[in-house]
């Protein structure tokens, strides 16, 4: 609100992985919840516009919301629209969508300061969050004894569950509660071995019994993209590490040296275990430095799986780097 210029808000629903899938829930469902909390921020800070990022495949989700800004116009504080980002995962990174939208022909995150907040879309200061958020803030409206600043956990939080079950479910988490409650929304299709909790490149565990909260989630290791990912003992957890990292590599912006160079390190590190040369003091050396430099987010948080895992299963490591996947799925033959 101190920053010179007009403010411009955005909701960030763009995503083009499978997994998450609360924020498409909600604005399939309910999207003049969501308009209804970004239309209190646009209040608040004075904005003029307010967009709905998407990704261009959602185009059922689109129209969908069209229909709702079209019926919503009229009791809207600001000029409404809907724009579509491409479909790649990094798009979906806040600065990220912000040069998307500007048409920028290479997507990638911009150096931060200044934030959004101060140079946003256009120059403009801008809000960019994501409709979990602003939902929120409609319900904080509607219901202020539920929120206070003394609260640690106000509101709800809808977390997806899925992984190997036999159909994904949005769960919508009480304040309070924590993971372990989710895994009752679904059928996993196995003995249950280990959840990556916040996405592709969450964080690897047995223990669900944490809030969903970013704070309880941060202080776990884990990632805050309200996703939890159930994995039977089917899973070997040296190649869904391995995996990750490649994920990362191919889907990194290139813009910085940890996010470009550091995901194919990794991506070799953790390839060489199977190999016999597991260097756990190595990967987390290198994890270290990519999340203190990192620009993007895919940089910073691609060593998470590979971090959270060897800390949780060390020995299924170490017993790959002897010639053996105790899951039976890898090829390890020494």
């Amino acid at each position: 609100r101190a920053t010179e210029g007009e403010p411009v808000v955005v909701v960030n629903a763009h995503e083009t992985d499978d997994r998450p899938r609360a924020d498409r829930t909600l604005l399939a469902g309910a999207p003049l919840t969501v308009l209804d909390g970004a239309a209190a921020v646009a209040a608040h800070v004075d904005a003029t516009d307010l967009v709905v990022y998407l990704a261009e495949g959602d185009r059922a989700l689109a129209e969908r919301v069209r229909e709702a800004v079209d019926a919503a116009t009229a009791a809207l504080p600001a000029a409404a629209q809907v724009v579509a980002g491409p479909d790649e995962y990094r798009a979906g990174a806040p600065t990220c969508a912000l040069e998307a939208m500007e048409g920028a022909d290479r997507v990638e995150p911009r150096l931060q300061p200044p934030t959004p907040a101060e140079h946003g879309l256009y120059g403009r200061p801008t809000v960019v969050h994501t409709p979990r958020t602003v939902a929120q803030v409609r319900a904080a409206l509607a219901e202020p004894e539920g929120f206070t600043s003394r609260a640690r956990d106000p509101g709800t939080r809808l977390v997806t569950v899925t992984g190997d079950v036999a159909a994904p479910a949005t769960v919508e988490l009480a304040p309070g509660a924590d993971l372990e409650e989710a895994k009752g929304a679904v059928d996993l299709g196995g003995a249950y071995k280990m959840a990556c909790v916040g996405g592709p490149l969450g964080g690897l565990t047995r223990d669900l019994s944490v809030g969903p909260d970013a704070r309880s989630l941060s202080a776990a290791g884990l990632g805050t993209d309200g996703v939890v990912e159930l994995l039977t003992e089917r899973r070997c957890v040296v190649a869904t590490a391995g995996r990750r990292a490649r994920f990362a590599s191919e889907e990194n912006s290139g813009r910085c040296v940890p996010g470009r160079e550091g995901t194919e390190q990794l991506t070799a590190l953790l390839r060489d275990v199977s190999g016999g040369d597991y260097e756990p003091e190595g990967i987390r050396e290198l994890g270290r430095v990519m999340r203190a430099s990192a620009n993007c987010r895919v940089g910073a948080h691609a060593p998470r799986p590979a971090m959270t895992a060897m800390e949780t299963f060390g020995a299924e490591f170490r017993a790959h780097a002897n010639g053996r996947c105790p899951a039976g799925v890898c090829e390890v033959d020494r």
